[in-house]
């Protein structure tokens, strides 16, 4: 067919219904040091942090009083706080070394949600290492001692109270479910906090010698909860909650994750003062004197939960970042009946593949169907096909949705047999009977339009003047062959 009907041509615009999608995945699972694991039959993407953890390294704000035991001529009180083993671990660690996943979903353009992941086996721990710090007040034969911890340990033989436990337990991913930790409390008469004789605390031989002994066993409960997970601007108050977080034009998203939760005291604590008396008055007991006490077992806690803070950590999300050409594809001139095709790239440039689909709003231009796996940082040649019906222009719109977040469905035009691009400022104009109105050119000769005016009459055409010159060639010749004659 000439270029020249091709110019003259209307263009055809047929942008038919293009078919809804649903939602797919990313292409390929990511895994990484980010700990990335993006499950290819749904938009989601789960994702570990750096490991979360925090340490309690000071004393906690609890004080267990024993109250005053005993009567008469020996009267004990102690007041006990739970302190780290100096030089050793903290108090209290929570850590997640591994549990913290994030799942990240994207089925709404522009944003990702983001849920904390607490369906996992355990993977996280909670550790307490700690010791019992006592305070002493006593009245023993008339003297009257009173001695905080710091002035106590200097009077201990030693110099150190003798208690140090360890407890350990699992904990649930991320912490929101409470994680109780207890401890194995040793029995009570295996466990002497310290012990002093009489003269250390003041009382002079005369008066009476013996020693003061304190037990000491605690049976404390450590219940950890975390309270709220906050992702950069957003936070998660509870385990099924989600952060939404905006996005544009992103390969991956980095994520500052920080962790807050509380822990509360309970259990209790069992003390019971063990008192020897050698001498009263100068005088040997031979072991007739003696003091009995009850033990007592005041309650730990009481007060206000010990905010926990953990440090905080880097999530790093892979997602899929598909960009399609903005230029029209132009696939030529073709007649009807033949085929052609050419190929537009399609760029995956995000961190982690994206699936792709395609489709024509119009039949004489196709795409590949169903869906096809681009990997990250990878392109994809794109196949349109061209098999026209007439030799009129063609154009049509393709659409590409894939699993981008940020940009999940993209458009691109082709054009054929002298269709208008919209790329160039042609001052021609593609009117609605399929004309084009002016002067056309084809392979360099101008034609004359042949237009009809309102009247009816015709002001020339070409052909009337080929007919004419025609039959005034064939007068001249049979002229030349009388004179011959």
């Amino acid at each position: 067919m000439r270029p020249q009907a091709l110019r003259r041509a209307g263009l055809a615009s047929l942008l038919g219904a293009v078919a809804a999608l649903g939602a797919t995945s990313a292409s390929a699972d990511v895994t990484g040091s980010s700990g990335a694991a993006c499950d290819a039959a749904s938009l989601t993407c789960s994702v570990g942090t750096a490991a979360l953890n925090a340490k309690i390294t000071n004393q906690l704000p609890t004080v267990i009083d024993s109250g005053n035991m005993g009567s008469g001529k020996i009267q004990i009180r102690t007041r006990f706080t739970i302190d780290p083993v100096k030089g050793t671990d903290p108090l209290l660690a929570v850590d997640m070394p591994r549990g913290a996943l994030v799942k990240a979903t994207w089925n709404e353009k522009g944003f990702v949600n983001l849920a904390t992941v607490t369906d996992q086996a355990a993977q996280g721990t909670m550790n307490a290492h700690y010791t019992l710090t006592p305070s002493l007040e006593a009245t023993i034969y008339g003297i009257g001692v009173k001695y905080d911890a710091a002035q106590l340990i200097n009077k201990v033989p030693g110099g150190s109270f003798k208690y140090d436990a360890k407890a350990t337990t699992s904990l649930l991913p991320w912490g929101f479910a409470p994680t109780v930790l207890k401890g194995t409390p040793p029995a009570l008469d295996q466990s002497t906090i310290f012990s002093i004789p009489f003269s250390s605390l003041g009382i002079s031989s005369g008066i009476a010698t013996g020693s003061l002994s304190i037990q000491a066993s605690a049976n404390p409960t450590f219940t950890y909860t975390t309270k709220s997970v906050r992702l950069d601007s957003e936070s998660i108050s509870r385990a099924d909650g989600l952060a939404k977080l905006a996005i544009g034009d992103d390969d991956f998203l980095d994520l500052t994750a920080s962790v807050g939760g509380e822990i509360q005291l309970g259990g209790t604590l069992d003390i019971k003062p063990v008192v020897k008396v050698d001498t009263v008055d100068g005088y040997p007991t031979f072991g007739l004197v003696k003091y009995s006490f009850t033990a007592v077992s005041p309650k730990i806690g009481g007060n206000a939960p010990v905010i926990v803070s953990f440090e905080a950590a880097t999530i790093h999300v892979p997602l899929p970042n598909v960009k399609v050409p903005t230029a029209t594809l132009a696939m030529g001139s073709l007649e009807a009946g033949r085929s052609t095709s050419k190929s537009i790239t399609i760029d995956s440039t995000g961190e982690l593949g994206a699936k792709l689909s395609f489709t024509s709003s119009d039949p004489r231009f196709t795409v590949p169907s169903g869906e096809v796996t681009v990997g990250a940082k990878r392109k994809y040649e794109l196949k349109v096909g061209f098999t026209p019906t007439n030799a009129t222009p063609a154009s049509a719109t393709i659409t590409v949705k894939s699993t981008d977040p940020g940009d999940p469905e993209q458009t691109f035009r082709v054009a054929a047999n002298g269709a208008s691009t919209g790329d160039d400022s042609s001052d021609g104009t593609e009117s609605g009977d399929g004309t084009l109105d002016g002067v056309t050119e084809s392979s360099g000769c101008a034609v004359a339009s042949v237009s009809t005016s309102s009247g009816g009459s015709s002001t020339g055409s070409a052909s009337t003047y080929g007919l004419l010159g025609l039959g005034l060639g064939l007068a001249a010749f049979v002229r030349r062959r009388r004179r011959a004659r």
